[in-house]
């Protein structure tokens, strides 16, 4: 006769599957992510949701608005990115300023109050419809370093070199999240990593600006860790990446995660 010490495991198991039911249903239901370029090229919002569904995670429905080039306050004036923040019902939604943006704001005044104020007129746009949304400012990356050579007249205003601008991204962007109850998504500041490393990986396209799909792998692993709270995530799925590459972004994703 079985006793009751040989079902414990199982009991165990029964235990774990409701508690990880549980959190599963806390999964966001409904995505927004509201950017320009950095978020549409290689389909940002879509290598994240494979990411997700890598995961086991509950699969989510996923928007996005990402005209070339915009600012925040020139999203405010774009009525397809107004009608989905108006949708409302988000419990997410991702906010992304121009490239250069927050960097400019460092030393020009008119730039910095746009957007400072954009991201919080686009926040209170976003709770207006969606009052139990998470807010998430995209802190992007700096110029690679050969944009200054290329173009050192034009790269001036947004810092002297690629640590300058980061610095500047990071800065103005923690502003709005923290000004704005938001959270900062740090993928700006793995890219750094990546670039200081030995074992470096071209994460830029040949524009120096825009991301290679490497690039935008990790990025989607940041967000998949900061929206679900996964300190070190590890899809399997790797896209276009071969593996070695895939573990790289993995740990740089980590270490901005931890």
């Amino acid at each position: 006769m079985l006793t009751p010490m040989r079902f414990a495991p199982l009991s165990w198991l029964v235990a774990f599957l409701m508690l990880a039911t549980a959190a599963f249903a806390e999964d966001p239901q409904r995505i927004l992510f509201i950017g320009n370029s950095y978020t549409g090229v290689n389909k940002l919002p879509d290598v994240f949701l494979e990411v997700v569904k890598d995961s086991g995670r509950s699969t989510p429905v996923v928007k996005s608005s990402t005209p070339g080039g915009r600012t925040l306050k020139q999203h405010l004036g774009i009525a397809g990115s107004m009608k989905l923040v108006d949708e409302g019902g988000w419990d997410v939604v991702v906010l992304q300023g121009q490239s250069q943006e927050p960097a400019i704001a460092e030393v020009d005044e008119t730039v910095r109050k746009e957007f400072v104020e954009s991201a919080a007129e686009l926040c209170k746009r976003v709770r207006a419809k969606s009052p139990k949304a998470k807010i998430y400012f995209y802190e992007t990356w700096a110029r690679h370093a050969d944009y200054w050579g290329a173009a050192s007249k034009k790269g001036a205003d947004v810092g002297a070199n690629p640590k300058e601008m980061q610095a500047r991204l990071r800065k103005w962007y923690g502003v709005v999240a923290k000004d704005n109850q938001a959270t900062l998504v740090p993928c700006g500041d793995a890219w750094e990593l990546n670039y200081a490393s030995t074992a470096t990986v071209r994460l830029h396209t040949k524009d120096h600006s825009h991301p290679e799909f490497v690039g935008t792998y990790l990025n989607a692993l940041i967000f998949f860790g900061k929206i679900y709270d996964v300190k070190a995530p590890t899809p399997k799925w790797t896209g276009k990446l071969d593996e070695a590459q895939a573990k790289l972004m993995r740990g740089y994703a980590a270490q901005v995660l931890k």
